[in-house]
């Protein structure tokens, strides 16, 4: 979908098997020893007790333990029944691996040998059992949510002599959430004692990858979803505007090659309990009455059915706002009214031959040609009227661009792509963090403005991410909390805990993360997110104390030298792919870094009257400000353009400095 500005003329624009629960991203993060002891993880809102790690998203119930911690550092029994999810056994393995145990997998546990740990894990009618040993079996919370999809429960004690850990899942799903919960409940290479029960409170939960501009590479692909999947989504969209076998050349078929990649996702997606889902754009040239574009549209589903795929979508955005083919307008007539009524023709048709004809594939959904805005039309009545109930709509709130969601928005949406007896089940395509409209900013501000109870309206949220796929994960880390637990989200604790997550444990990094993720506060003047606060608190300190003719304090200073050093520490990182989407930016920021420390020595130089050395720092100074504002940055499009870092108040403080410091 175009999120270019009305009239800004621009478009908008490893290997990973069933069975292996760690691809590239994992392996980075289980070499930084992040996932494997996870010591400081911030504390969220209600569901995460004072007295346990940090569990994101933060669950519905969780309290502190009153037994031992469960070691995983020695020898561990693996209790994982017949028919136990496969990827959530190889992902307890990896676990136990990491914190340098042993892990034994079993069916049952009959005479266990002394000093070992055990972690039961499987479905509530396997797991679910060894509650009731545990005398858990009667605490509420924990069978609330083993009766709930997603659902899940941790609890920890002593069974068989054997400190314990049980992860029991309502389904498949939620034995795999309980394993991610696991990973945050580690302490020093034991499980903290504790009770969790939980589950989301939205039922799709993550990413459309939506923009237009580069596509992403197969292996960010990989990543992205591994990620997705840790966090507890359970949908990812491939939908790239930029491949042309979706949208301009949608009716040919992927090569063996391509399928295989496709297949590749496809796997790595059922691995992490997310579900792929596949988007077609036929309407940039359809004949909506066409039987022959039916037919290609279907074949093509096939093909994609015949790797896996169980989810669809037809999105028809970003086209012509009327039918375009002679034989549509015999039959439907023009206007936006009858556009509506020819594509719930065709939407209508493909449900009924090719998604209600499928066993397991999941209902339709499809994007509209007018996809925004709460209010009815005619173009939404018909469309309300015309098509299939079971149809769900992709909408992005009352802009295309939207900084506020809210609920009551949300409800009038439901009514207009439906009708008050039978409101449309909707799901909303957030674009934020996108930046295909805006290729010289990078958006890592929190996910802000959406109302914490929009589950209660809406059938879930996924997140159009950026270009670049890993400075897009602190936003999808928040999207996955928002959407599990509303009402929970906190939206700067939620970004602390995704940004130590991608750090790593070295404070050094975290620093540098965070002085960066500062400089890329900016969301279009979004008052919820205002543009480098940290900094500008430095530089309004500073100019305070110098104005008064005090010793600046220094946090400035401070402040310019990590900055200087970004291109050296953001390498460091758990997740190194952040420093590379980041290169053109970081680069531009350690320039800056440099002509802030050299302002400063001007301004020194210039206040004690060594007027050679105010002059060498102002050479100095202009050849940061233009070596940070030359156009280093790539686009599929628009050319290079010029990386924009805190909206401008690096430069100004040069500008400002230099003005104070006028020439001999």
């Amino acid at each position: 979908m175009n999120t270019a500005p009305i009239g800004a003329g621009s478009r908008r624009r490893r290997s990973v098997l069933l069975l292996v629960a760690a691809g590239a991203l994992t392996a980075a993060l289980i070499v930084s020893g992040w996932f494997v002891v996870s010591r400081d993880r911030p504390d969220g809102p209600q569901g995460n007790s004072a007295g346990l790690p940090g569990i994101f998203p933060v669950p519905q119930h969780a309290k502190a333990g009153t037994g031992e911690p469960v070691p995983l550092n020695g020898h561990v029994y693996v209790v994982a029944p017949a028919g136990t999810d496969p990827a959530s056994v190889a992902a307890v393995q990896d676990i136990v691996t990491g914190t340098g145990g042993t892990a034994e997998v079993v069916p049952g546990l009959a005479n266990p040998r002394k000093e070992s740990s055990a972690i039961y894990l499987g479905t509530d009618s396997t797991a679910g059992a060894i509650l009731k040993e545990l005398q858990l079996d009667g605490d509420s919370t924990l069978r609330d949510a083993l009766g709930r999809p997603e659902g899940y429960a941790v609890a920890t004690g002593q069974l068989q002599g054997l400190p314990t850990a049980v992860l029991a899942g309502s389904d498949n799903d939620g034995v795999f959430h309980a394993v991610q919960t696991l990973r945050q409940l580690l302490r020093d290479g034991a499980v903290a004692p504790a009770l969790v029960g939980d589950w989301p409170l939205m039922g799709t939960r993550g990413v459309i990858e939506g923009f237009y501009g580069t596509p992403w590479s197969h292996q960010a692909r990989l990543d992205v979803i591994e990620f997705a999947g840790r966090q507890k989504m359970n949908t990812y969209i491939y939908s790239p505007k930029d491949d042309p076998l979706l949208r301009d050349k949608w009716r040919e078929l992927y090569t063996n090659q391509e399928l295989e990649e496709l297949r590749e996702l496809i796997d790595a997606a059922a691995a992490n309990h997310v579900r792929f889902s596949y988007a077609l754009s036929p309407g940039i040239d359809i004949c909506y009455s066409s039987e022959g574009d039916l037919e290609d549209a279907v074949t093509k589903l096939e093909s994609l059915y015949s790797l896996g795929v169980r989810s669809f979508v037809i999105p028809l955005d970003d086209i012509a706002t009327k039918v375009q083919c002679a034989d549509d307008l015999r039959e439907f007539g023009s206007g936006q009214a009858n556009l509506a009524k020819a594509q719930a023709s065709f939407l209508n048709d493909v449900n009924e031959k090719f998604i209600s004809a499928k066993e397991g594939v999941l209902p339709l959904e499809t994007v509209p040609t007018f996809y925004n805005g709460s209010a009815s039309t005619p173009y939404k009545q018909e469309l309300g009227r015309a098509l299939n109930p079971g149809i769900v709509v992709q909408w992005t709130g009352e802009d295309v661009v939207s900084h506020r969601i809210s609920r009551e928005s949300a409800e009038r949406a439901r009514v207009s792509y439906g009708s008050p007896k039978d409101p449309r089940n909707i799901v909303i395509w957030d674009n934020y963090p996108v930046n295909d409209f805006s290729q010289d900013h990078l958006f890592l501000a929190p996910v802000i403005g959406r109302d914490a109870d929009l589950n209660r309206s809406i059938q879930g949220i996924v997140t159009n991410p950026m270009i670049q796929p890993y400075l897009s994960l602190p936003a999808v880390f928040n999207f996955a909390d928002l959407s599990w637990n509303g009402p929970a989200y906190d939206p700067n604790k939620s970004m602390s805990a995704a940004l130590a997550l991608l750090s790593g444990p070295d404070p050094e990094v975290q620093a540098a993360v965070k002085a960066f993720v500062d400089l890329n506060q900016d969301w279009e003047d979004d008052d919820l997110a205002p543009s480098a606060p940290e900094l500008r608190r430095d530089i309004d300190q500073f100019w305070a104390d110098y104005d008064a003719g005090k010793s600046p304090s220094g946090a400035l200073k401070v402040r310019a030298e990590l900055l200087q050093r970004l291109p050296e520490i953001l390498p460091r990182m758990a997740v190194p792919g952040f420093a590379q989407d980041g290169a053109t930016w970081i680069a531009a920021a350690s320039e800056y870094g440099r002509g802030v420390q050299e302002a400063v020595k001007m301004l020194d130089a210039a206040k004690s009257g060594d007027t050679q050395a105010a002059a060498a720092a102002r050479v100095k100074v202009q050849g940061a400000l233009k070596t940070a504002g030359a156009k280093t940055q790539p686009t599929l499009e628009l050319g290079v353009v010029t990386p924009v870092l805190g909206d401008g108040e690096l430069a100004a403080f040069l500008e400002r400095a230099l003005q104070r410091v006028p020439t001999a």
